[in-house]
């Protein structure tokens, strides 16, 4: 082996250099003895390319694959495949049938049990994150998928702090990242409100999975509703006077833990931004304005306030892009009514003060209407700014 030594230099000299034996890992991928020939290079290609499919890479990382050598293509070939054929766990009926047996951990106190199960459960994750992509769909037709589902919506309050909890959501992330399983979850008719359940629990890494998947769906055609709906679908479950109430809690309180904290706060920013610019807020201004005064009347705006103070580089970024997009549409609402600049506490002054004096529904709404339609005629004739606060009316539950 060559001498290296401006790497070793800062150790110093030895008047013999040690001898240096390495030891290739035996899961790594190893020279293949062909036992086979090399077929030509459009069988090859025809053969590789079932690998390729199965990594569910991109269009430039399948374009990276195919630009090696046919020997090269012919190794990672013959490879994959003798890995397969000795791998037992290579099946997908392998781990569905270990998460069908976890039916009844739910109803036991056992703690040997429940570490069994996280274990299991974190050998699927694994699973899902490193097998082709054959194997998420043979994981997906043989019920995995509701498998998982399952164990979710049966959890006690206790499993929902556990580790089990974590790994399940973990699984369900693990699919997110393969287009078939992001497919077959935006598909099923409760898999995104019983992950937006998972926000009930105390677990901090669990609640950061969960604000990833749903703001990962957010930028998915047609999952920025789903997650909306999610969003309602909890403010029940959880018992919130108003949507979001419990992401802007968490984003405001204290855990103590210093890196746990800043990467729950980063998730629920990044979350608020991908649910204000993608799905119907990617064109419409109105829907932004909407949604953006949801946050704003739980106060938002003073949270963020305090969140700038702790001078944390990853979450300023996602305060100042939620400023600037807020800015913008500020400036453009603005410049189409014809105004210097729109107010959004005049509104909220009002009704703070409505809801301090006044406790008939009746003569809320009524007072509401007045004054709200008062200050909109001294803007314009704005009605998604009426709709909003109508909303936020009902909101309270009167």
């Amino acid at each position: 082996m060559p001498r290296r030594s401006s790497i070793f230099a800062c150790f110093g000299r030895r008047a013999s250099q040690p001898d240096i034996r390495y030891e290739p890992d035996k899961d790594a991928l190893q020279p293949v003895e062909f036992t086979l020939p090399m077929p030509d290079e459009n069988e090859l290609n025809l053969k590789f390319s079932e690998i390729v499919e199965e990594l569910d890479l991109t269009s430039v990382h399948k374009k990276a694959m195919f630009d090696l050598s046919a020997e090269k293509k012919w190794q990672i070939y013959c490879s994959r495949r003798k890995g397969q054929q000795e791998n037992t766990t290579a099946y997908p009926d392998y781990y569905v049938d270990q998460l069908k047996n976890m039916t009844n951990v739910f109803f036991t106190g056992d703690g040997d049990l429940l570490e069994g199960r996280a274990k299991s459960l974190e050998e699927v994750k694994t699973a899902l994150r490193t097998q082709p992509m054959s194997f998420v769909q043979g994981f997906l037709d043989i019920g995995g998928l509701q498998c998982l589902i399952d164990i979710l919506a049966s959890m006690d309050w206790e499993i929902c702090q556990s580790a089990i909890h974590t790994a399940c959501i973990g699984c369900l992330k693990a699919l997110m990242n393969n287009s078939q399983g992001r497919s077959q979850v935006l598909a099923h008719s409760e898999c995104i409100n019983i992950i937006a359940q998972s926000l009930i629990t105390e677990n901090i890494k669990t609640k950061v999975a969960v604000l990833e998947i749903l703001g990962a769906c957010c930028l998915v055609p047609g999952g920025h509703k789903k997650v909306m709906d999610a969003m309602a679908h909890f403010q029940e479950y959880a018992e919130e006077r108003t949507r979001f109430q419990t992401l802007i809690n968490d984003l405001d309180r204290s855990t103590g833990v210093y890196r746990d904290e800043f990467n729950l706060k980063i998730a629920i920013m990044s979350f608020i931004n991908a649910a204000l610019r993608y799905g119907a807020g990617t064109n419409h201004i109105e829907f932004r304005i909407h949604l953006r005064y949801e946050f704003l009347m739980l106060g938002l705006q003073s949270v963020m306030e305090k969140l700038r103070k702790l001078e944390n580089l990853t979450l300023n970024r996602h305060l100042d892009f939620f400023d600037m997009i807020r800015s913008e549409d500020e400036s453009e609402l603005a410049k189409r009514y014809g105004v210097v600049r729109f107010h959004y506490h005049v509104l909220i002054h009002i009704l703070k003060l409505h809801l301090q004096t006044y406790f008939h529904p009746f003569l809320l709404f009524s007072t509401l209407y007045f004054s709200i339609s008062h200050v909109l005629c001294s803007l314009s004739p704005c009605y998604f700014l009426l709709s909003s606060t109508l909303f936020l009316v009902h909101s309270f539950h009167f």
